[in-house]
């Protein structure tokens, strides 16, 4: 079968079956730190074409194939001591060793062989493959050398031999040797699993650099699978499949593919770092990191699971920790490009950038390092110097850098550095795919539409690409009103009444908020309203058109430079507009204020505190919770709240810390910290050297008096009494046991019985505590419980009715008694029973929630509109709240307030 490397073919209907590229049915992601920048390698080398035999060395390949390392070096031994040829030994004892990072033993071994059969070229190309990963370049073109005057057509000697030219920036040559692949498959129709699959391994970094994306179908669906006809066991062949599809975001292709090879191999690391970036993409942090973690607990040193957990250190802002992974993936391979960026953005991260000239001087003339001169140059400076002076066209770096510093809404310099890899290395797709991606995130719309439709000529793969230029062809039937700080896009059909509203609100608080910030953005900002379209949700265009796959988490998000939202009037749960956009510009004017370098959680502080709202009262609830527990986020805890939360409550908890955080600095020590704060993270202050600086106190000081803060809003949601701590049910019965004349604690273990449907002993405790207390609460709940599901209302009135302390009353008791009074019709009965809940638990919404239920039952809307008012400040979503005090208003006649 013959390969086409021309690039203007319409790629075969099998191929865009295996990646159609489709809206719906995508997931949402975020664009990788640790994407596939580079080629696709199989970091453990394929066993050989002799060990596919049946032989003596079939046992010592199937432990191999099978991720047992160490039996497979045993059998090797043997083998050895039985006078095997010490070369087939060599060759497959140093995979062995290479999978679990012994790199030193793999190099020592493959030079033993090469001293005693120097006329083996497939020797020469291994070793030439062992040296090229530790980055011992000079080393490693030697071999190939010997390897291709032995053989001038060994294919993983030809391999290392292009990326070799790859990385010292001979990219024509680089090029060449790829195309090498194409021209070598059609010559010698390769069948065995080793060939077939190092063919794919160049033939696809070719499609790469020149746009033939039919090689990429050709690599997975003819290549990979005639590779595993021959060798079943070649989970190598799964995993060059899955990797080249997750490259494309085609995640529920590529998912089987990696599962299939951890099947035949559990202990292949490469495989675990690629579901970990498969994780990655979801921003499955946690995921990915677990999945780092398993990768080096095989190999410790594996460099692409260290780059994979730094890049999630990098997104969770432990760029310490990040820098220290990187440092560790560089002592295996100090020329790797990819880690070299990791490095990189952490040095611009904590050293802060160069001066602006020295930074574009430096970009410049990267081509001509000799040419730069700097006085006193940081760590990115001569890390850049370095790597110009092996390598003048580091289009990998490069591309892998400007993501880094786009995650961290380093836009302009993301944008430059793109621009300077696309300009370096044409080649290269990936930095032009994302710059059109950038684009996108800054509102550089038309520039964006250019680029992304050239990238999805060259890879019509690419599910985020296609998606975006839908979102393109959306906006470009949009209407649009500009105002004199905002552009409203919007579907005319739909959104009219409400872009006009809108637009009429963002300029009615934009002299609120820049004068409260003292900043202006210095371009007007675009708001985009997506609502439903050619069968998609408002809510999925809306995802596309800020991840490129349908699913976000929100309503509405902010890039910093641009905010897109779906549609309050296609959603299927109304929100209130209004907050979401004054959120959301808060972020524009925060961030870009402080030149992207604001921390998470207090862009999310001072957004949440503008909106005006109480706080809902799920907060409050989520505070009486967990703050007697501790379990709080420091500050340098904080953003993963928001980045990886355990749960909906957590994410919900970290918004609800981060505000408690903005309203104790103003209240214990001043508004004005608030500004200085935010020009502390404007020149790149760590939070904490700025919170000594701005406050006046060290961080621990700080804390203390914020969880002081924390726990005098709890006391007083308490309202001053202190709860009985929780107890098990191990607890309860043997507090029971110890003293079973105590009414209050066998009811309290009765009350727990229930909770686990153990009813009979639960009621035979309860009406013993009800003997010795009629007054018992939880007793009488028991009681009370068990009577309603027999349907007898009447008995759960009277075991409630003497357990109701109107001083004290428990709240579960006057709950319950509140709802058998509605149910009994008697409303007025249950509006006094609501207002005692109100009076004594005045934090709890559920109380008012009850007011307003009786009240419009029993017609008193002057009683009703103050509960209405004040449910409303905290349930301030609930659109049913506001319509019903609308239409109050109007009845009076009072058409300011309706309004």
């Amino acid at each position: 079968m013959t390969v086409r490397d021309e690039s203007n073919h319409t790629p075969p209907d099998h191929a865009r079956q295996m990646a159609l590229i489709a809206l719906k049915g995508g997931t949402i992601t975020m664009r990788p730190l640790a994407s596939l920048l580079a080629f696709i390698t199989v970091s453990m080398s394929l066993a050989f074409a002799d060990d596919n035999e049946p032989g003596p060395f079939a046992e010592a390949r199937e432990h191999l194939q099978k991720g047992r390392y160490a039996e497979a070096i045993e059998a090797y031994d043997k083998l050895a001591q039985a006078g095997a040829n010490p070369v087939d030994l060599s060759l497959g004892k140093s995979l062995a060793h290479q999978a679990e990072g012994r790199w030193q033993e793999a190099t020592d071994l493959l030079l033993a062989a090469s001293r005693a059969e120097p006329r083996s070229p497939l020797v020469w190309a291994r070793l030439a493959e062992v040296q090229f990963r530790q980055g011992r370049f000079d080393d490693a073109a030697k071999a190939v050398e010997q390897a291709l005057k032995l053989d001038g057509k060994q294919p993983l000697a030809r391999l290392v031999q292009a990326d070799l030219y790859a990385e010292a920036g001979r990219i024509q040559e680089a090029n060449n040797a790829y195309r090498w692949f194409v021209r070598y498959y059609n010559a010698e129709q390769p069948e065995d699993a080793e060939t077939l699959l190092v063919v794919a391994r160049g033939a696809v970094q070719y499609a790469r650099w020149n746009s033939v994306s039919q090689i990429f179908s050709f690599a997975v669906n003819t290549l990979c699978v005639d590779a595993l006809k021959d060798d079943p066991e070649s989970w190598q062949a799964y995993h060059l499949s899955g990797t080249l599809l997750l490259e494309k975001y085609n995640r529920a292709q590529a998912l089987p593919e990696l599962k299939q090879a951890l099947a035949i191999n559990p202990r292949a690391a490469d495989v675990l770092v690629a579901l970990g970036e498969a994780a990655l993409q979801q921003h499955g942090l946690e995921e990915a990191e677990d999945y780092a973690q398993q990768a080096l607990a095989i190999d410790e040193r594996h460099a692409a699971a260290l780059r994979l957990k730094a890049d999630v250190k990098l997104l969770a802002g432990d760029v310490s920790d990040a820098l220290a992974l990187a440092e560790q993936a560089l002592a295996v391979n100090p020329h790797d490009q990819r880690s070299l960026a990791r490095a990189a953005a952490a040095y611009l991260h904590i050293d802060g950038y160069p001066p602006e000239d020295r930074f574009e001087l430096l970009l410049a003339n990267i081509d001509a390092i000799d040419q730069y001169q700097a006085e006193d140059p940081g760590r990115f400076e001569k890390l850049v110097v370095d790597l110009a002076k092996r390598n003048p066209r580091p289009g990998y770096f490069l591309a892998a850098l400007g993501e880094l510093l786009e995650v961290r809404r380093q836009f302009l310099q993301a944008e430059r550095v793109y621009q300077r890899a696309v300009a370096l290395v044409p080649e290269l797709s990936e930095p032009k795919t994302a710059l059109g991606m950038l684009y996108m995130r800054t509102g550089k719309t038309a520039e964006a539409e250019q680029i992304l439709d050239a990238a999805f000529k060259a890879d019509p793969y690419h599910i985020r690409v296609s998606n975006m230029r839908k979102v393109l062809k959306l906006l470009d039937g949009y209407e649009t009103i500009e105002t004199e700080h905002f552009v409203i896009r919007f579907d005319n059909e739909f959104d009219r009444v409400l872009a006009r509203y809108m637009a009429e609100y963002l300029e009615e608080i934009y002299p609120e908020l820049t004068a409260q910030y003292g900043f202006e953005p210095p371009a007007r900002t675009q708001f985009e309203i997506y609502n439903k379209a050619k069968g998609l949700s408002a809510h999925e265009w809306f995802s596309a058109r800020m991840v490129g796959l349908p699913w976000i988490q929100t309503v509405g998000a902010s890039t910093g430079m641009i905010v897109a939202l779906a549609s309050p009037t296609a959603a299927p749960e109304p929100f209130n507009w209004a907050r979401v956009l004054k959120h959301e510009f808060v972020h524009i004017i925060t961030l870009q204020q402080t030149r992207f370098n604001i921390p998470h959680w207090f862009t999310e502080a001072l957004a949440v505190t503008a909106e005006g709202y109480e706080r809902p009262a799920i907060w409050n609830k989520l505070l009486l919770d967990r703050v007697p527990k501790g379990e709080l986020r420091s500050l340098d805890e904080l953003n993963d709240g928001f980045i990886r939360p355990r749960s909906p409550l957590d994410w919900q908890f970290a918004y609800c810390q981060s505000r408690l955080y903005a309203q104790y600095m103003t209240e214990k020590y001043g508004p004005e910290t608030i500004p200085k704060l935010l020009a502390a993270y404007r020149e790149n202050t760590p939070t904490e050297e700025a919170i000594p600086a701005v406050f006046g106190v060290d961080v621990e000081t700080f804390e203390k008096g914020y969880r002081a803060f924390l726990e005098a809003i709890v006391a007083e949601l308490k309202g001053g009494a202190d709860a009985a701590p929780e107890k098990t049910l191990a607890e309860l019965e043997k507090a029971h046991l110890a003293d079973p004349e105590d009414p209050a604690a066998t009811a309290a273990f009765a009350h727990e019985l229930l909770s686990i449907r153990q009813r009979a002993k639960a009621r035979e405790l309860a009406e013993a505590a009800l003997e010795k207390n009629t007054k018992e609460p939880l007793a009488a709940i028991v009681i009370a419980r068990l009577s309603l599901l027999a349907e007898d209302t009447a008995a759960a009135l009277d075991v409630l009715e003497p357990a109701l302390d109107r001083e004290q009353p428990h709240p579960e008791v006057l709950e319950l008694l509140a709802k058998l009074k509605i149910v009994d019709e008697k409303y007025a009965e249950a509006a006094a029973l609501y207002e005692l809940g109100r009076e004594k638990f005045p934090h709890d919404a559920d109380w008012l929630r009850g007011l307003a239920a009786v009240y419009l039952k029993l017609d008193e809307t002057g009683k009703l509109r103050p509960v209405l008012e004040e449910l409303a400040r905290t349930e301030y979503d609930d659109a049913g709240i506001h319509k019903k005090l609308a239409a109050l208003a109007l009845e009076r006649g009072d058409h300011t307030a309706a309004l």
